[in-house]
């Protein structure tokens, strides 16, 4: 039996993305970074060359949503090995990318040799005008105010395990999740298949991209607590280089739940938290990074703050929340483990600085409806399943409707607040959590869900 404290997942080993070999000529675009700028109506196509190219020319072709071409730049190469162009859209072409709203433009990008123009490489992709912005305590989608209801996606299929049995079902998560009222989703603790952003990318739906970490600590391995190095920041960036042009992406999110009280040392959690941050700022400066989500922040000048709460009572949730309105926010505290410290509750992070906050973990309802039943069947109402969720365990659907649309109208109702995660989409191994069971078959009354999360939340209204 598990306590419902504890969640143990199959292990996974070896290749589980797609890997591919590609043939490239001497002279060849390594890769795309395109930096939308909605403001100027601009798109900045940078294209890291493979060498030298001191007598070559950079031609960048842009097609609006419908195929027909809009705009074409082109610069000499020199002796840059990242040449880039900018290239300007104009008024009437303009069509921005949103959350239900997908307006992709088609990217062509040639190298050619200047001397007679011969084509030494070139390479397609798409890009999209949007921009993602802090106004104050405020996280702005072009402009305006976006309620992000996310849903925390960790990637995992019974018969596949991190590897999506097909494309279809990086597309069918997606849809899952839509249908059920969520615009967006935490990519939990998993750097996801490239193709799941192409795939959230045509569908205007919001993802905030994470590293692949769980419980880091600064005091060297605390149970299964990891202990960072300078590998964790070598391999956030290469993911970060690889994603950086999904519009699909608002925010990073490089390490979640670390653990380690503030004190006087500087650890080795402090300086990697530090440079995973200020690293994903020089790799891509037009997105908010929230230094680590829940429990640890480190980092004074972290974009974001949140905090996670599994609290279940409606009631006592709202209670908890209520400090945000006054800039005292709920923080994730110290609750023993490293030190004994039995008449202090010293804090695990710095101090909220009026950072626009929200709640990035919260629900993690438990229900299985089959051990339901066999436990008020076969022991009086005492669970003996060997499931795990937050909190106590429901008794009913009914029940479950009630705690979900409670605890969600808590944060729907708050006009501080910017968003919320719901924990989870899919039940995973024995987290009996998810709005779907493992294998995606429903659980509830996805309709029911939806209108709960549909009504327009107070920070959508809010007046600054």
């Amino acid at each position: 039996m598990f306590a419902n404290t504890h969640c143990h997942y199959t292990r996974t080993t070896g290749i589980w993305q797609t890997v591919w070999l590609e043939g490239v000529p001497p002279v060849s675009i390594e890769r795309l970074q395109v930096t939308p700028n909605v403001a100027a109506r601009t798109l900045t196509v940078l294209a890291p060359l493979s060498r030298n190219l001191a007598d070559g020319v950079l031609r960048v072709r842009v097609s609006d949503p419908d195929g027909r071409l809009v705009a074409e730049e082109s610069v000499r190469t020199g002796y840059d090995l990242a040449p880039s162009a900018v290239v300007r859209i104009t008024e009437e072409d303009v069509r921005l990318w949103d959350v239900g709203d997908p307006q992709l433009y088609g990217v062509e990008v040639a190298v050619l040799a200047e001397a007679d123009g011969a084509e030494l490489d070139r390479v397609r992709s798409y890009a999209a005008l949007r921009s993602v912005s802090i106004d104050g305590t405020s996280f702005r989608l072009n402009g305006r105010r976006v309620f992000q209801r996310l849903v925390l996606d960790q990637g995992y299929w019974p018969e596949s395990l991190m590897t999506a049995p097909s494309d279809q079902a990086l597309i069918e998560d997606i849809e899952l999740s839509m249908a059920a009222g969520f615009n967006g989703a935490r990519l939990h603790q998993k750097v996801f298949e490239e193709r799941f952003l192409f795939h959230a990318d045509l569908r205007g739906y919001l993802v905030w991209g994470e590293f692949g970490d769980w419980g880091v600590s600064g005091q060297g391995p605390v149970g299964h607590n990891q202990k960072p190095d300078a590998s964790f920041v070598a391999q956030w960036i290469e993911a970060v280089r690889r994603d950086v042009n999904h519009p699909s992406i608002v925010g990073w999110c490089p390490l979640n739940e670390t653990h380690q009280v503030l004190h006087d040392r500087i650890t080795v959690l402090d300086d990697v938290t530090q440079a995973m941050f200020w690293a994903t700022k020089l790799a891509d400066p037009t997105r908010p990074v929230i230094d680590a989500s829940g429990y640890s922040h480190r980092v004074r000048e972290t974009d974001v703050y949140d905090s996670h709460s599994y609290e279940q009572d409606p009631e006592a949730f709202r209670a908890e929340q209520a400090g945000l309105a006054h800039g005292d926010p709920h923080v994730n505290r110290y609750h023993g483990g490293e030190i004994a410290l039995p008449h202090a509750r010293p804090e695990y992070s710095v101090p909220h600085a009026g950072q626009p906050f929200f709640i990035s973990e919260y629900g993690g309802i438990w229900w299985n409806e089959e051990e339901a039943s066999r436990a008020d069947a076969e022991s009086a109402g005492q669970d003996q399943s060997d499931s795990w969720g937050y909190g106590d365990r429901v008794r009913s659907k009914e029940e479950f409707y009630e705690r979900f649309e409670g605890l969600t109208n808590v944060l729907l109702d708050d006009s501080n607040m910017f968003g919320y995660c719901y924990t989870q989409l899919t039940d995973v191994f024995q987290e009996k959590n998810g709005i779907y069971s493992f294998d995606r078959s429903r659980k509830f009354d996805v309709e029911r869900l939806r209108r709960v999360q549909q009504r327009t939340a107070a920070y959508e209204l809010r007046e600054d």
